[in-house]
């Protein structure tokens, strides 16, 4: 029997369709950064406050069937959310297969009670945790003939604080401070308790005050006396208690202003790390998206450029004020060290490209090592200083390798020797109001040019030029490869020069025509 139970648990974590489900559910619930939590989180936020409104409404109104229906199917979605979390809180499957294969391990007499035990245990932690508690209180109402339960619905509203994190990040700073809390609690408590006493002793029934007739009344007086409220309901008369008064009204300032100083400071302190982790769900929620580590004067230039061209960008920098300059040219910006493997894996989901622009060789090497070793297909660009570094961010896995130096000295002995073709070269690639531009078309699978020989395209008939094709094979260039027969491949790239209509349609063409015979 034991041997089944164990062998069901095995099959039951084979299956595909279970491991999915259970996934689906834990993202919807519990993982901020999935993708579709935050339309679960709008949809039950509504929910939550669609039968509370409810509930306003048949105060002074007569009940209404369709709304009575609504409710149900509320209360329903409600017992539902919380028996998924009470599914995906803590794994049962695990925790015996767990247990088993340990007690195979180390050679002893396995039980499977005491894998349910704990199983159970851990499932009953949940039930009777704060925000399950709150479920619970949230979905009684729905027995109608206890009237009194109606009450419970509004903890529908601390239901909420699931679905908002700025909500959870508040909250934690209670938490966070929580010694000083408790402290000033205390205090608080013991002058309430005996201001409370005071007045009740000289006040009470004795007649002296007729609107203090229960040690209740003189708990109630206190309180709205030590914050300040003063409703003027119950008010001593009695020297004891006009000096009581006086005690808890200076407690309350006292208290008020070491509660905000303890707020205010927590949430000064967290306000950085709040800040990151916004930054952190937006960048979650990119796909496709570029890389910038270090916002310095390349940087700068380097996203102007890329804004131009429409690219989603993250810029990652250790420096504060580089972080804020970016942050105050609307780039979505992070502050946080790119050689930190743990950091990169947080931000480097869905990005395609990574460049690294820092002046130091070392942090470029270390930044690409970290890359290439969490993604193996993203395109890693970096800056290198001294030329000896070059085969080892090579090895690294860098793609591509931008030494400025030698690029500086390229162009200035380019434009000494040939000027004006430069000045020429030069305006069509950076002169935003020309037209024309140099363009690179990469053969996709979808091209019905690939395998065929490159004359095919007319490119005269779209008045472009040809300057060369990129082979991607060996990612040798080739000029001018019509005297070659060059017949066209997947993944070649075709470097072209013309204006953007012109290249528009030609991109469209190679992915609509057939190429039998000539464009």
């Amino acid at each position: 029997m034991k041997n089944r139970i164990v062998n069901a648990f095995y099959h039951l974590d084979a299956s595909n369709s279970y491991t999915s489900i259970k996934h689906f559910t834990k993202n919807i619930l519990e993982n901020n950064h999935y993708k579709y939590k935050k339309y679960f989180d709008f949809f039950m936020i509504f929910l939550v406050l669609s039968t509370i409104g409810i509930l306003i409404y048949e105060v002074n109104h007569p009940k209404v069937s369709i709304l009575n229906t609504y409710e149900y199917v509320a209360i329903v979605i409600f017992l539902f959310e919380w028996l998924g979390r009470l599914w995906v809180y803590s794994d049962v499957r695990k925790t015996v297969i767990n247990d088993y294969e340990e007690s195979l391990f180390l050679a002893k007499k396995y039980k499977i009670s005491s894998s349910l035990k704990k199983a159970f245990k851990e499932k009953v932690e949940f039930i009777f945790s704060p925000m399950s508690i709150i479920d619970l209180l949230a979905i009684l109402p729905a027995y109608r003939p206890l009237r009194v339960l109606r009450v419970f619905m509004l903890f529908r509203l601390f239901k909420i604080l699931r679905y908002t994190s700025s909500l959870k990040e508040f909250l934690n700073i209670f938490v966070e401070r929580k010694f000083e809390l408790y402290t000033l609690a205390i205090l608080s408590g013991i002058v309430i308790f005996f201001g409370s006493t005071i007045i009740f002793v000289y006040e009470g029934p004795s007649g002296v005050n007729d609107n203090i007739n229960h040690y209740f009344d003189a708990v109630y007086w206190s309180l709205i006396t030590i914050s300040t409220v003063g409703y003027g309901d119950i008010v001593p008369i009695t020297p004891e208690g006009k000096f009581v008064t006086l005690i808890l009204i200076i407690n309350g300032f006292l208290v008020i202003a070491f509660s905000t100083s303890i707020v205010t400071t927590a949430l000064a302190e967290r306000m950085e790390s709040i800040k990151i982790n916004r930054v952190e769900n937006e960048v979650q929620k990119l796909d496709e998206f570029i890389i910038v580590c270090t916002y310095d004067i390349m940087g700068k230039y380097l996203v102007h450029e890329l804004k131009k061209e429409k690219k989603k960008l993250l810029v990652i920098d250790d420096d504060e004020a580089r972080l804020n300059d970016a942050k105050d040219n609307n780039l979505l910006a992070i502050l946080g060290d790119s050689t930190n493997m743990d950091f990169l894996k947080k931000v480097s989901n869905g990005a395609t490209t990574l460049i690294s622009l820092s002046e130091d060789d070392a942090t470029n090497l270390s930044t690409v090592l970290g890359a290439r070793t969490l993604n193996k297909k993203m395109q890693i660009i970096t800056l290198v200083n001294n030329q000896e570094v070059e085969s080892k961010l090579k090895l690294a896995g860098a793609d591509f390798i931008i030494n400025s130096n030698q690029i500086s000295a390229y162009v200035a002995s380019e434009f000494i020797g040939q000027p004006v073709a430069f000045e020429a070269v030069d305006g069509i690639l950076l002169n935003d109001d020309t037209s024309a531009e140099v363009d690179e078309i990469e053969i996709i699978e979808e091209m019905g040019i690939i395998g065929k020989n490159l004359n095919l395209i007319n490119f005269d008939d779209y008045n472009l030029t040809l300057i060369g094709v990129i082979n991607n094979k060996n990612y040798e260039f080739i000029f001018n490869p019509f005297n070659l027969d060059y017949t066209i491949e997947e993944k070649d790239i075709l470097i072209v020069i013309g204006y953007r209509q012109s290249l528009k349609e030609l991109k469209t063409d190679l992915l609509t025509k057939d190429f039998e015979s000539k464009i």
